[in-house]
């Protein structure tokens, strides 16, 4: 049982939490200490292979990891987020947007690790948080975290329960995450053959023009995407104030970046194409991998607003939801894919009739993928929702086996 109430997490550590080292990650020596930052860590608390630095010995002095330390991050969306030192690190000091906290012997570090994963813990940091203007954690702040408190015996027997438990069910995520990888590679192989190549293996091939491209069917056009498609950015014409008021929130909003918000001065009500000017997607994933806007919407001035005229909506979605679009962005400092850039690009286009063709035949074959997809889905967040209520379970005392 608990031995009592709870303890301040400053009182599980030998020494005051202490802020990183503020260097820059400049160096890449394999023989000096490496320099952990939060984004090396993966969400599971091991290293990424691929973001390797490191510090001289010199400046790292003092800001070493020992076995037991448990890093906190303090700034910005990562707030929260919780890592225990692994001794398959190797030497490694940290950075100065991590915070550590030295794990006393009278204290389980997994234990207090696997209690920084818990819903009570994410409730006090959300809880905090919300007084704050910008997200930023103090050591201050994480000292006066209140933990509870159980013998050593029972913070090891918690943490050795839950090392076995989620090790398996993230194993099982994991099989479920790559079946997911495999069919999300199977769903796009499917578009990208059909709208590419046609339903006819045997049909006549000529080059496209386009290097990404290849070969298309002979029978099909290839014209710059102003000659398939109206571009509607001039019909972007400011609403009255007086017949916005009450309506701003009835309809979905499209920016840059996709669904932002509900409040805008343009409104739309038939289907277009959409792009972001700054080159990102505001090619949804959905159907088929693009977006096609329907109903009633605004739409900001980040977005450029495409009628197809020789395509057909489903078509052209699909088409430039695949388009590699990078190399047609333009500036550095902001960069901005123009409307004469985006209208330059070499499409191509088949006859009305087998663009049909090709969306029946893609609707049906993701039929069969589509579901597969979503059950997978479904059943990594059931897995991932019982995980974070086992170690909840456990670690606040409500497994009674472990007591």
């Amino acid at each position: 049982m608990k031995a009592g109430g709870d303890l301040r997490l400053k009182f599980t550590s030998t020494v005051p939490l202490k802020y990183g080292a503020n260097a820059a990650a400049e160096f890449d020596d394999p023989d000096w200490p490496r320099f952990i930052r939060i984004t090396d860590i993966t969400s599971r608390g091991a290293l990424r292979e691929d973001t390797f630095r490191s510090l001289p010995p010199e400046i790292a002095a003092g800001y070493e990891l020992e076995v037991g330390d448990i890093l906190l991050a303090r700034s910005g969306a990562t707030v929260g987020k919780a890592f225990i030192y692994d001794a398959s690190w190797g030497a490694a000091c940290y950075a100065g947007y991590l915070i550590r906290s030295r794990t006393s012997a009278r204290f389980c570090p997994k234990f207090i690790y696997w209690y920084l994963q818990s819903a009570p813990y994410w409730g006090e940091i959300q809880s905090n948080l919300i007084q704050a203007t910008i997200q930023n954690f103090s050591a201050e702040k994480y000292a006066n975290l209140r933990l509870p408190v159980f013998s050593l015996a029972i913070q090891e027997r918690i943490a050795s329960f839950l090392d076995e438990k989620t090790a398996r069910i993230d194993a099982l995520v994991a099989k479920k995450q790559a079946l997911l990888e495999q069919l999300g590679e199977k769903r796009q192989a499917t578009i990208t053959r059909a709208v590419t190549k046609g339903l006819h293996p045997r049909a006549p091939m000529r080059d496209s023009g386009v290097d990404w491209l290849g070969t298309i069917p002979a029978h099909w056009g290839v014209r710059a995407l102003r000659f398939a498609v109206e571009n509607l950015n001039r019909m972007r014409v400011p609403i009255a104030a007086e017949l916005r008021k009450g309506i701003e929130r009835l309809y979905p909003y499209y920016g840059a970046s996709g669904i932002i918000d509900y409040v805008d001065d343009y409104i739309f009500d038939f289907p277009t194409v959409l792009v972001a000017e700054d080159g990102a997607n505001l090619l949804s994933r959905s159907t088929p991998l693009a977006f096609c806007a329907s109903g009633k919407y605004w739409v900001n001035n980040h977005a450029h607003i495409l009628r197809p005229t020789a395509l057909s909506i489903w078509f052209c979605a699909a088409q430039l939801a695949m388009y590699p679009l990078d190399p047609h962005i333009s500036g550095s400092a902001q960069p901005k894919l123009t409307k004469d850039n985006l209208m330059s690009l070499p499409i191509w286009i088949p006859p009305r009739v087998e663009q049909s063709a090709i969306e029946n035949a893609v609707t049906a074959d993701l039929a069969a993928i589509d579901p597969v997809i979503e059950k997978c889905e479904t059943s990594v967040q059931l897995l991932t929702e019982f995980r974070d209520a086992l170690i909840t379970a456990a670690v606040t005392g409500q497994i009674a086996g472990l007591l």
